[in-house]
């Protein structure tokens, strides 16, 4: 049987595992399902059709699973999903996914957000990742796999993320960041690869030397078009997977989305 405070407000028809422990008035929807070993601290609001998997952690005032932040949006069980083991700190907001959507919005394993982190709608967020207070993803934005982010790091909706990438503090990004690169500032800018991130998890220096290279072969010239460059960097690196994680990521349909690039 789970671990249920008296004060908290739960649906009879919510699926909580018996290992489960829900604090002191807490909210609970009726398509809600919390996992095996999940902690909900103290208010806690969990709505809409949102499923907490095993282990996840969520601390006080945090609400995940409600209605977009979208002019004219109706009441909705809007879908959301949190990985296992991901932990979210005091006052997080999670939005669900938009109707008719094919996907919840997402958060993949084994992440760790700080406190007042928002994430918007119909965002995906992969494993691993660590963001620090204050951080604001807007939309549908698409976020790889360990990615970290500085305090008050702002992402513009829509915008992309490749796996590996560190999005410095207080940086306000309206451009898509290629795999493995730190990005910075105001006008986001990439500002050099994310060394000190990639080295803690175990990418030799020839690694890096592989993606920096592929790296500046395609951001850092001025010869040509991006797309003739990034022919090219097919070609020259085809035999380099980790340079083709950054030039597959380049070739994708942006939709009009602009690139991060390197400050002049």
């Amino acid at each position: 049987m789970a671990d249920i405070h008296s004060s908290a407000v739960i649906h009879p028809e919510a699926k909580i595992a018996d290992s489960a422990s829900i604090g002191p008035f807490c909210f609970i929807g009726a398509n809600a399902t919390i996992g095996e070993n999940v902690v909900l601290h103290s208010s806690v609001t969990v709505t809409g059709e949102t499923t907490l998997h095993d282990g996840c952690e969520i601390f006080h005032g945090a609400a995940i699973g409600t209605r977009p932040q979208v002019l004219g949006a109706k009441p909705f069980d809007n879908r959301t999903e949190i990985g296992a083991r991901t932990v979210l700190r005091e006052f997080v907001s999670v939005h669900g996914a938009s109707e008719g959507k094919e996907h919840p919005t997402r958060i993949g394993e084994d992440c760790f957000l700080m406190v007042n982190s928002h994430i918007g709608h119909d965002v995906q967020i992969g494993n691993k990742c660590v963001f620090s207070p204050n951080v604001m993803i807007g939309g549908h934005a698409i976020v790889g796999n360990q990615v970290w982010m500085g305090g008050g790091a702002g992402v513009h909706q829509n915008t992309w993320i490749g796996d590996h990438a560190f999005i410095a503090a207080g940086c306000m990004l309206t451009g898509d960041v290629v795999p493995f690169m730190v990005a910075e500032g105001t006008e986001s800018k990439l500002a050099s690869l994310n060394g000190v991130g990639l080295s803690r998890r175990g990418f030799s220096r020839a690694d890096m030397q592989q993606i920096r290279k592929a790296v500046h072969f395609v951001l850092a010239s001025d010869d040509g078009q991006l797309k003739d460059r990034l022919a090219a960097a097919t070609i020259e690196f085809k035999d380099q997977p980790l340079a083709m994680q950054v030039i597959d990521f380049l070739n994708a349909p942006r939709a009009g989305r602009k690139i991060c690039t390197f400050r002049k």
